[in-house]
This record gives structure tokens, sequence and C-alpha cells, in this order.
């Protein structure tokens, strides 16, 4: 999970929530009249561009929009709607997401089976608010993209299994976490994994796949004859200077220093 540095507001969105205040999401995604459908489809489109064309949980690749693999997630509950605030049609509610491996026609890395052990992100996120081992208003007890800072990463990258861990020498840099429900900060991050189940085989094989690849690119900029570092440092040229690769932070783990120090020279900032 990286940070998710939101865009402008569609002003599709804002001209339908100001005429329609107290609409829900699903009723304005049905409302052809006031141009309900341009407002959904438009904030996706910008939530995903603004994200760089990954999702805001597993960072799996949704740039082309795909319906079957992509959708908007409400981080706060969408069904909290009062006059004094409504959290569908809040902007800076918006994420956009993949399908969490919902879909049993879809292909590789965006499906596995057993299915229900794998499915990720918002749909897992849901199913653990279903059986109450998450609360619905989930502020706290996990991370939310939007507020996770650019650097330094808080997680960490088993090499060998592709499984995501809490980095405790980066969480202990931000040893008091506004609103946290945890005990600390690496314990927010564990429950972020095990609730959005980032390290579900689905998503753990597709990152080792990058992992594999990138190790045998190393090997060649060794073979080349480039020093280490000068290695490290063509491969995030390489790797990074699309916005953003497919599991970016799997890419940024991988290259350690040499991916911090291109993302630092690039301004980044989610």
């Amino acid at each position: 999970m990286k940070r998710v540095r939101r865009q402008p507001e569609p002003i599709q969105l804002t001209n339908y929530r100001h005429a329609n205040p107290f609409c829900t999401w699903q009723q304005m995604r049905d409302d052809a009249m006031h141009d309900g459908p341009a407002a959904y489809e438009e904030s996706r489109k910008k939530l995903i561009a603004g994200q760089g064309g990954i999702c805001a949980f597993c960072e799996i690749d949704i740039c082309d929009n795909d319906p079957l693999q992509c959708r908007v997630e409400h981080f706060h509950p969408k069904s909290d709607i009062t006059q004094a605030h409504n959290w569908a049609l809040d902007w800076n509610n918006l994420l956009a997401v993949c399908a969490g491996g919902s879909y049993r026609f879809a292909s590789a890395p965006y499906v596995h089976e057993p299915l229900a052990e794998n499915l990720s992100c918002d749909t897992h996120k849901n199913r653990m608010i279903q059986v109450g081992r998450l609360q619905e208003q989930c502020e706290g007890w996990i991370l939310d993209p939007a507020a996770i800072p650019a650097f330094p990463s808080l997680f960490r990258l088993e090499m060998s299994t592709g499984r995501l861990l809490p980095d405790p020498d980066h969480c202990a840099v931000l040893p008091i976490w506004p609103g946290n429900r945890h005990a600390d900060v690496p314990t927010l991050v564990q429950h972020t994994i095990d609730m959005l189940n980032l390290n579900c085989d689905r998503l753990c094989n597709a990152r080792l796949t990058i992992i594999r690849d990138i190790e045998r690119n190393k090997k060649k900029q060794r073979m080349a004859g480039f020093a280490a570092h000068q290695g490290l440092g063509n491969l995030a040229a390489h790797y990074l200077r699309q916005r953003w690769p497919g599991f970016f932070s799997t890419i940024r783990l991988c290259l350690g220093t040499a991916a911090e120090t291109y993302l630092a020279n690039l301004g980044y900032q989610g």
C-alpha cells in the first residue's frame, strides 16, 4: 500500500452533490435525469488517474478502467448519510480499488482459486465487517491510503514469499498515529494487511513474479559491468518510470535505497 494523493474533485460530482445533498451512491449512479452516471464515471476515472492506475489497497494494475477489475470504494461506510454530512458523496472518502479477486472468470493475477481464500482489498474488508472482525467505521483500525506518508514506507517485503510485513524501524519514525485504535503503529499496519488479506496466495504469487524479474535484471546489470549502486539506479529508473507500475511498493522495496533516491529526486508525494 502506498500513499494516495487526491486530485481535485470532478465538477460533475460537486454539482450532483450540491443539487442532491442526501442521495445515496447508488441513487446517484442510477439518476440519469441529473447526470448521476456521468458523475460516477468521472469520479472513477479521476480516482484511477490520481492513483497512477493502481488499486489503492493491493496496488494491482487497474489503469484500463475495466468495470470487472475495478470499482469505487468508500473508506468510511457510504450508508452514513446525515444532515450534517453525506459520506456517500464525499470525494475525500473515495478510493479506486480492484475487484478483490471476486470474479472467477478473470485472468491471473486478478483471480486465483480457492476463491474465498484469495479475496482481498474492499471485498475482504467487507467480509471482515460482516463477521465482526472489523468495525464498519474502520478509521483507526486499518490504514487509510490517503493518510499514510510518502516516505518512509511502513511495510517491508519478505523476498522469499512475497509477503508484506510491518517495517518496525520505519513504523518507529511515527510512534504516534492520530486516531490509532491499536497499541502501536506496527500492530495497525499488520491489522491492515490482515483485514485486506494482502498476503493471500494470489497477491504473494504476483509479487514473487516481480521479485524474480528484478533479481534476474540485477544479475544482468552486474554482467554488463555496472557497480551495484549504478545497476540498482538503472533498474529504479526502468521500473519506476511509469506512474505507477502495478505492485509499486513491491518494486520500491526490492530496489531499496536506489528506489528511495529515485523517488525523492522525482519529487514523489504519492
